[in-house]
């Protein structure tokens, strides 16, 4: 008997040790965390497209564990609301271009200062010195950068031509409220400008409000802006930096449900943005081959003409170094680009 009593009480206490810690294993696998990703950006658009596609992969590569909630077409605003929403926890992470970027890490903005950086080949010399720094000054704080994109460069759109400065300072320009430097530095210039979120854009230059946007040509095409702007000044102004940013709060709890997961993740991720910046240019000329056949007209100026703009920013430079633009890294970039083109 009491050896039948002793057979009882072990199954019991093996039937709740096991019942117990099955369901601490069902909790643990059937955990899932939901990042909340906003993006100024349409879906219908490439980068729509590709967070589609990394957002799958995560699901994938984590077992359903970490699900990405892509919040496309603006619907959490314009990049300084990502990042109040970001530093909140409101959303867990944003797609940021250079703007958004540069109000975590200031530095950021100087690898888009005009002029500075003309084409994708100098564009890819400066991110192999730099990235790593970059990256690190990020990371360092509440904040976690997953993957860069290049977004192709800038170049004006406009109602009127626009060969010179003079032609441009005769329109209102949409720009960037988040950077108020460089738009002071404008305005001392003699252009007008209208500070505005991309996501308002469209709607301004319907009432009139604005006449022209500096914003890359798939850009443009994206959001139908070339219905208003039927001219582009075909002189590359600066490169476009994009990155996807998630809050350390965030990355943390990816790394506790598996730290692995960080590793596939970052992996993939920037797997994918690397096929996207290889076909960043074929996009980019599709979008203004598909632009000049609704009416668009891209302008080409003269040599002398182009000069006037690189004599015009020659000028504001020393206005925005140590407050736009970080001035050891604006005179590293120029060292980089002096040895690179001097080899040509």
């Amino acid at each position: 008997m009491k050896k039948l009593k002793l057979m009882i009480a072990l199954m019991l206490f093996l039937l709740v040790t096991i019942g117990g810690f099955a369901q601490r294993g069902g909790r643990s696998q059937g955990e899932s965390l939901v990042v909340k990703i906003a993006s100024p950006l349409p879906q219908s658009s490439s980068w729509g497209r590709t967070l589609d596609k990394i957002a799958f992969e995560w699901n994938r590569i984590t077992n359903g564990q970490v699900r990405l909630n892509v919040r496309h077409n603006g619907v959490e605003g314009g990049e300084g609301k990502m990042l109040i929403s970001l530093s909140s926890n409101t959303i867990q992470a944003a797609i940021f271009t250079s703007f958004g970027l540069s109000a975590i890490s200031p530095e950021i903005m100087t690898l888009s200062a005009p002029f500075l950086i003309r084409n994708e080949e100098e564009l890819d010399i400066v991110l192999e010195t730099l990235r790593d720094d970059l990256e690190t000054r990020i990371n360092s704080t509440g904040y976690f950068i997953i993957a860069w994109s290049k977004a192709g460069f800038v170049n004006v759109f406009s109602k009127d031509p626009v060969f010179v400065p003079d032609d441009l300072r005769k329109q209102k320009i949409a720009t960037n409220a988040d950077a108020p430097d460089l738009n002071t530095a404008f305005k001392t210039m003699g252009f007008q400008l209208v500070e505005t979120d991309i996501v308002d854009v469209g709607n301004k230059l319907a009432t009139g409000n604005i006449m022209a946007v500096y914003q890359n040509p798939a850009g443009v095409a994206a959001y139908q802006l070339h219905t208003y702007l039927k001219n582009m000044l075909s002189v590359n102004i600066a490169p476009i930096l994009g990155g996807i940013i998630i809050n350390q709060v965030t990355w943390k709890k990816i790394g506790e449900l598996n730290p692995q997961y960080q590793r596939e993740i970052l992996r993939v991720t920037r797997r994918i943005a690397a096929e996207l910046d290889a076909s960043m240019p074929k996009t980019t000329a599709d979008a203004i081959n598909t632009m000049c056949r609704g009416g668009l007209k891209v302008n080409q100026p003269t040599p002398a003409q182009e000069q006037v703009w690189f004599d015009d920013v020659e000028r504001v430079i020393p206005l925005l170094l140590g407050t736009t633009f970080d001035r050891n890294i604006y005179q590293n970039i120029n060292a980089i680009l002096s040895r690179h083109r001097n080899k040509r």
